[in-house]
């Protein structure tokens, strides 16, 4: 039982090696900004074989980061897919960094500056925000309390709800305990859906976020959204430079790498 709970502790990322990671990744950014500038012309240019090079590793590093932090709604150890997380973010922002040469004043500038909005969130959540959610929690004693009649009949009716949809979905879960992971949004897309609706509901008869500041209440939505938008403007960014350089190009020499010219 020790044992058991040593190693669980062991697979945990303290804030004190979350921060080293970070700042570790923005010194070696910087490092590696400044030795890129002194490279030939040629070898510093962001669609260079070396940075195209970094580009293409940082980013796919970068979706690798993204499908980490689900690693839950795949069944996997969250504490390991949140160190991955961290680590292949971190890594991949090193090397997206060195691409870009912070030409923030660009079209692909806003997805870096999308991504750092990204990453100060996250940061913010872990050092600050779960400190400030523990405080909440223990203040909201209402939520606790019982609700009134016509509260507990329609919550009566919800759960019963949600619990015909989980023997179609899942016939072995609890639904005290459920939630919705990503193999059931692969096997039964609609009634997942509808089970996902139907806690939606249940929490908004709860007043659960309204009974929490504006921020705690909806960060990992914001979050979610941004990583989301930096994900689809990365696929963009890829699609156009390969496949539209002549585009991208508007008329200048196309020296990077790309499969065709449309767009010229």
């Amino acid at each position: 039982m020790i044992k058991s709970l040593n190693k669980t502790k062991s697979q945990d990322l303290s804030n004190f090696y979350l921060v080293a990671i970070v700042c570790g990744a923005i010194i070696i950014s910087l490092v590696t900004l400044v030795a890129i500038d002194c490279l030939p012309v040629g070898f510093r240019q962001p669609g260079s074989p070396l940075l195209q090079s970094a580009a293409i590793i940082g980013s796919i590093l970068l979706i690798l980061s993204f499908l980490a932090i689900l690693a839950k709604r795949f069944g996997k150890p969250g504490r390991s897919g949140f160190k991955a997380h961290v680590w292949l973010a971190n890594i991949g922002f090193i090397l997206i960094i060195a691409h870009s040469g912070l030409a923030v004043l660009s079209i692909p500038g806003i997805l870096l500056i999308l991504l750092l909005v990204i990453a100060i969130l996250g940061i913010y959540a872990r050092l600050v925000l779960s400190r400030q959610m523990e405080t909440t929690f223990g203040t909201k004693r209402t939520g606790f309390s019982a609700p009134d009649e016509t509260m507990r009949n329609e919550l009566k009716h919800l759960i019963a709800h949600k619990q015909r949809l989980l023997k179609k979905i899942d016939p072995s879960a609890n639904e005290a305990f459920f939630s919705i992971q990503a193999r059931n949004w692969i096997k039964t897309p609609v009634l997942a859906f509808r089970y996902k609706h139907a806690a939606g509901k249940e929490a908004g008869l709860l007043e659960i976020r309204k009974s929490v500041p504006f921020f705690q209440a909806y960060y990992r939505s914001i979050h979610q959204l941004l990583s989301i938008a930096f994900l689809l403007g990365l696929i963009i960014h890829i699609v156009t430079t390969i496949f539209f350089a002549g585009y991208v190009a508007e008329g200048r020499h196309i020296y990077w790498w790309h499969i065709t010219e449309w767009g010229s």
